[in-house]
C-alpha cells in the first residue's frame, strides 16, 4: 500500500471512493476487507447490526478480487446482506429460529451480481422475524434504547456505523426506508421489478422490493446498476428508462404534498420539512408545487392489508404448521387476520393495487410533476416498545414507485429522520441527477454523517 494511513481511514469512505481506490492499485481489496473486519468487531459486540460473520470467507474474497487483472466497478466493497437472501457460504435464517443453521447453498440473484462486480459479501445483517414486524437484535446507533426500523434495520444500523459502507434491504412497507429515515444514511427502494428477487425470501408477489443502503449519494447509483436487470429481454423497463433520461433536466417541477397522514406527524416535522420545502423553491432551477395526492391514496393502509396478510397466511404454512410455538404473537394475529380475508378478495385488491399505481402515474403526468418531496418517517426512532408507524412509505410500496430518503433532519433530541423524493415508476436514473441537484444547492449532504456512536472498552 502507498499509503499507510488510507487503510486507517478507509472505513470514512463512501463505497465509489473505495472502489476507486481498489481499482487504482492505492490500496488491496485485502486491506479494505481487514480495516472494515476490525470496524465490526470494534462495534457489532454493542450495536448487533451482524448475525453471521466469517472472516476468513472475506479475506478470500478480497483476494481473489486483488488477482483480478480487470477489476469490476464495485471492487472491494464490502457489503452486508440482510439476513434474508440466499448466500452460499453464510447461513440464511430469515430472523426465525425455525431456520436455524439452515444454509441455502447459493447467492441470490442480486448478491451474485454484486460478486461479479467485484464486491465482497461482508456478512448476514440482523433482520426481523420473516422480515415482518417482530424485531432482530440491532440497536439504533444513535441512542440504543431506540428502535431502528423494522426489518432492514441491521443493515441501516452497519451503514451508519460505517461496519460496511454499502448494504441490503427490502420494503413491502416501508423497511427500507424508514430505517434508512431512523438511522441517518441513503436509502433507495426502486421502482418495482427492477432488481431480481429470485433466492429472496418471498412474503408477497405485488409488494416485496430489493432496496438497499450507503453513506453517499452516489453511491445509490452505482449499486443499483449493479443489482438491477438489463438488456433487450426487459424492453419495457429500458424504453421507460431511456424515455426518463431523455427529458431535459435544466428545470424541475417538484410537487410539495401533505398527505392523508400529515396530522400523524409531530410538529417539528412538520416545520422540518416545510422549511426543506422553502429551500427546495429557492434554488433557481426547481420549481415547487403543492399538490394533494388523489382521495383513492388514503385507502392504502386498507388495501395494503387485503394484500399483505393473505399472503402471509399462504407462504408461510409450512412454518406454522412445524413450530408455531415459535413464531411471535405479532406474526401469528397477521396470519390469523389474512384468513379472514378470502381468495377473492385478494384478487379484487390485486386489481385494485394495479389501477392505483395507473392512477398514481398518470397524476404525476397530467402535473407534470417530475418528483414529489415528502418527509421519510413521522419524526425520529421511538423507544423500543410495540408499536407500528403510520407513514406514508406503504403508499409508494403500493404503487410501485422509486423513492430514496435523504438523511437531512435531526428531531429535537439529536435523533436523525429523514426527506424523500418520490418519483414515477421507472424514472430511477434520472432521480439520481436531480439528487445530485439538491446535493449541489447544499439541500441534500453529499455524505451521510457517521452515526455518534460510543466505542464499548
Amino acid at each position: 500500500m502507498k499509503d499507510e494511513s488510507l487503510k486507517q481511514e478507509i472505513y470514512r469512505f463512501p463505497a465509489r471512493k473505495i472502489a476507486r481506490a481498489v481499482i487504482d492499485g492505492k490500496i488491496s481489496a485485502v486491506e479494505v476487507a481487514e480495516a472494515f473486519l476490525e470496524r465490526i468487531y470494534e462495534l457489532n459486540p454493542l450495536y448487533k447490526a451482524w448475525i453471521h460473520l466469517n472472516e476468513a470467507y472475506v479475506l478470500d474474497q478480497a483476494t481473489q478480487v486483488d488477482a483480478q487483472k480487470t477489476k469490476g466497478p464495485l471492487a472491494g466493497i464490502p457489503v452486508g446482506v440482510k439476513d434474508i437472501f440466499n448466500t452460499e457460504v453464510f447461513p440464511t435464517e430469515m430472523g426465525s429460529t425455525i431456520w436455524k443453521g439452515h444454509k441455502a447453498g447459493n447467492d441470490a440473484r442480486c448478491v451474485s451480481n454484486l460478486r461479479r462486480d467485484s464486491a465482497i459479501i461482508a456478512g448476514k445483517t440482523d433482520t426481523a422475524e420473516f422480515a415482518v414486524h417482530t424485531a432482530g437484535y440491532a440497536l439504533n446507533p444513535w441512542n440504543t434504547t431506540h428502535v431502528t426500523g423494522t426489518s432492514s434495520g441491521g443493515s441501516a444500523v452497519a451503514v451508519a456505523t460505517a461496519m460496511a459502507p454499502a448494504a441490503l434491504a427490502t420494503q413491502t412497507a416501508g423497511s427500507t426506508i424508514r430505517p434508512a429515515s431512523w438511522c441517518g444514511v441513503y436509502g433507495m427502494k426502486p421502482s418495482f421489478g427492477i432488481i431480481p428477487r429470485t433466492g429472496v425470501l418471498k412474503t408477497t408477489d405485488t409488494l416485496d422490493n430489493i432496496g438497499f443502503y450507503g453513506r453517499d449519494a452516489q453511491d445509490l447509483r452505482l449499486l443499483l446498476d449493479s443489482m438491477r436487470v438489463h438488456g433487450h429481454n426487459y424492453p419495457i423497463m429500458e424504453s421507460r428508462f431511456k424515455a426518463y433520461q431523455t427529458r431535459p433536466a435544466d428545470r424541475w417541477r417538484v410537487g410539495f404534498i401533505r398527505g392523508h397522514l400529515w396530522e400523524e406527524a409531530p410538529e417539528y416535522v412538520q416545520n422540518a420539512i416545510l422549511n426543506a420545502a422553502r429551500e427546495v423553491a429557492a434554488a433557481g432551477n426547481i420549481e415547487l408545487v403543492e399538490l394533494e395526492l388523489p382521495e383513492s391514496t388514503h385507502n392504502a393502509h386498507r388495501l395494503h392489508r387485503r394484500i399483505y396478510n393473505p399472503c402471509l397466511s399462504y407462504y408461510f404454512k409450512e412454518e406454522l404448521a412445524k413450530a408455531p410455538e415459535a413464531i411471535s404473537d405479532s406474526f401469528l394475529s397477521l396470519v390469523e387476520d389474512g384468513k379472514t380475508l378470502s381468495p377473492e378478495d385478494y384478487k379484487v385488491a390485486l386489481q385494485e393495487q394495479a389501477a392505483l399505481a395507473h392512477e398514481v402515474e398518470t397524476w404525476f403526468s397530467d402535473n407534470h410533476i417530475d418528483f414529489l418531496m415528502h418527509y421519510s418517517s413521522n419524526g425520529s426512532a421511538p423507544l423500543r416498545e410495540p408499536g407500528l408507524n403510520m407513514d406514508i412509505n406503504l403508499l409508494w410500496t403500493l404503487t410501485w414507485l422509486p423513492v430514496i430518503n435523504i438523511p437531512k433532519f435531526k428531531c429535537p433530541q439529536g435523533l436523525p429522520f429523514g426527506m424523500q423524493i418520490i418519483g414515477p415508476r421507472y424514472s430511477d436514473y434520472r432521480m439520481f441527477d436531480f439528487l445530485n441537484q439538491l446535493v449541489s444547492h447544499a439541500i441534500a449532504p453529499e455524505l451521510a454523517p457517521l452515526a455518534e456512536c460510543k466505542i464499548p472498552a
